[in-house]
């Protein structure tokens, strides 16, 4: 008696939907927390809402990672010396990784300390970028902005690509000169 393997349909079309619904979703989670923190800082509560913006986008980044919606160099490149450095920050990542998990006590302290003057760079960032919206339609715009880059990193990288990208432009031909006929060359024993 043999052993039937076991079979798995996936309906593409069945999730087809839903897609636009976790666009829309991520859009208007983003909207929203830029709306609170906007409407935070008017209240003058603006360090309640940049130390809040600003945990939340670290987070969001980490499990973006850590998740595969942001990985390095998706598909090979014809050119030699960016797939190789696109191989070396793989490399530098895995490195990194790796250093991290066979670390001392010591050494995550100060991985730590690192990682906590990154997230008040960020945090100043977002503290002036919360100061320089003057309505509430600038701070969803901005928003949408996040969102954009949340839901396409794809789109982005593509239009990164399409402006990097160097079209393929045949070389100039230079109009041949026109030939002139040849003077009949004398026979033997003939002077021109």
């Amino acid at each position: 008696m043999t052993t039937q393997p076991d079979i798995h349909i996936h309906n593409t079309n069945f999730d087809s939907g839903a897609h636009i619904w976790r666009v829309l979703a991520t859009f208007l989670a983003i909207g929203s927390l830029v709306s609170l923190a906007y409407g935070l800082t008017q209240w003058g509560l603006l360090e309640i809402a940049a130390t809040g913006t600003s945990a939340v986008l670290a987070m969001l980044f980490q499990l973006m990672i850590r998740n595969g919606f942001i990985v390095l160099g998706g598909e090979p490149s014809e050119d030699s010396r960016i797939q190789e450095g696109r191989n070396a920050l793989k490399a530098i990542a895995g490195m990194i990784q790796a250093y991290i998990d066979h670390s001392s006590l010591l050494r995550l302290v100060l991985i730590s300390i690192g990682y906590g003057v990154a997230f008040v760079l960020l945090r100043q960032t977002v503290t002036w970028a919360l100061t320089i919206f003057t309505n509430i339609w600038m701070a969803l715009a901005a928003g949408g902005v996040v969102a954009a880059f949340i839901c396409f990193p794809t789109l982005f990288a593509g239009l990164l690509r399409a402006v990097r990208t160097r079209t393929a432009r045949p070389a100039p031909v230079a109009p041949a000169a026109p030939v002139e006929p040849a003077a009949p060359s004398a026979g033997p024993g003939q002077t021109a």
